[in-house]
């Protein structure tokens, strides 16, 4: 690594009060892997803990994919959540989506298409649905509230209705089979 990188590194890691293991850790990375590293905590502000959870992510993605931790925190999509002119707050969010988005394809690929599914019901806006957290279980969870008996008559069609759907089939396919 370069000499002015470690320097950089322990100069932000300090004013960011990392503890020394972590600075250390940092500083044993390959130069590009370091720099990488340094200007996506630089740009975003990161506290430790942020930093940590993002690296670790990112590492499973370069080890997954044989590549660099540099190579995926450049990523053309890693680059596009980062440069957005949204609040630091809105870009974090976005990079946190993208790392989760690369770390688990097949996940993230099974809730776009489930989302698409629920679109499809076209549920009325009284009648909210949503999907297990991370998809862990095969389950929906459907809220609504009426206040006399011709909403709850109306709600009951409507999920009778959403219940003989290919769709509402459909999601629940995926649900028993995701990852």
């Amino acid at each position: 690594m370069s000499r002015a990188i470690p320097l950089n590194i322990k100069e932000f890691a300090t004013q960011r009060h990392y503890r020394p293991a972590t600075i250390e850790r940092w500083l044993a990375l390959a130069a590009a892997d370091g720099q990488a590293l340094l200007d996506l905590a630089a740009e975003m502000r990161l506290g430790e803990n942020q930093l940590s959870d993002l690296w670790t992510w990112a590492e499973d993605v370069a080890r997954r994919d044989g590549t660099s931790l540099a190579d995926v925190l450049t990523s053309a999509a890693m680059t596009a959540a980062r440069k957005r002119a949204i609040s630091r707050n809105d870009r974090l969010t976005l990079v946190k989506q993208e790392l989760r988005r690369l770390r688990y394809p097949h996940l993230c690929a099974t809730e776009e298409r489930l989302l698409e599914l629920l679109h499809r019901l076209e549920l009325p806006r009284d009648i909210r649905v949503a999907l297990p957290a991370s998809l862990e279980g095969d389950h929906l969870t459907f809220q609504f509230v009426v206040t006399d008996t011709k909403q709850l008559r109306r709600i009951a069609d409507e999920l009778k209705r959403v219940a003989d759907s290919p769709a509402c089939a459909d999601i629940f396919a995926l649900l028993e089979e995701a990852p």
